[in-house]
């Protein structure tokens, strides 16, 4: 993938999170994943933590009898906007989370990183953004990263291969596993193209293992993978 190409899928990305914002916020105020609880438990008094991609605040649901330091970032303004309306006491950040410019904070005890790196493209850019994260966590600190787990979901595992034959036959610009499909409103009218790629656990091993991590646990259910990495 050639870097104009995967600038235009991140352009792509934030424009779609900026378009969707409202209904996105809309249908994350339901039950949280039982396994996000499960590592949200292991948080301390006293901690910090980085949300990476935090979207519209929703992990402050498993959180907020913690007396903890959070920081949540998003490069979508209006997801942040969101996040603010939902945990005013919270602090929110606009950052791109391929830089982290507006990020100066380290030394983080647990940073989440959910459902973000499936829109990310290009290995490279990936290892990237793992790097980053893994710059400002504390020596045995832990980063949670969850990823879509698209090919145990069927009309998911029919687009990868739909897309396999665009490689082949017409050489078509996403790469193996990078899907775009539409994000539909509730009446069923298409509102903007999502990107994501579709990821197996070996390629998270090896994504983690580039960016000077290591796994001290992976896991995957019906509808995501799990890793927990630490330096």
């Amino acid at each position: 993938m050639t870097k104009e190409q995967a600038d235009a899928i991140l352009n792509l990305v934030k424009r779609n999170y900026n378009e969707i914002a409202a209904a996105f916020d809309a249908t994350r105020k339901k039950e949280i994943w039982p396994v996000i609880r499960e590592f949200a438990a292991e948080i301390k008094d006293g901690d910090k933590l980085l949300d990476a991609g935090c979207g519209n605040g929703r992990l402050l649901e498993v959180l907020k009898d913690k007396k903890i330091t959070y920081l949540g970032i998003d490069n979508s303004a209006e997801l942040i906007k969101a996040a603010k309306i939902n945990f005013p006491e919270s602090e929110f950040r606009e950052a791109d989370i391929l830089d982290l410019n507006n990020v100066p904070e380290s030394n983080f005890d647990h940073i989440f990183c959910l459902a973000v790196l499936q829109h990310i493209p290009s290995r490279e850019l990936r290892v990237k953004f793992l790097k980053n994260l893994a710059a400002r966590l504390k020596p045995a600190g832990n980063l949670i990263v969850s990823v879509w787990n698209l090919r145990q979901i069927p009309k998911y595992r029919r687009m990868i291969w739909r897309n396999y034959w665009r490689l082949i036959f017409w050489r078509h610009k996403l790469e193996a596993r990078d899907l775009i499909f539409p994000w539909k409103d509730s009446a069923g009218a298409v509102v903007s193209d999502r990107y994501y790629h579709a990821f197996t656990a070996r390629e998270l091993r090896r994504l983690g293992a580039a960016a000077g991590l290591k796994i001290l646990e992976i896991k995957a259910d019906k509808y995501n993978i799990w890793v927990r990495f630490q330096l």
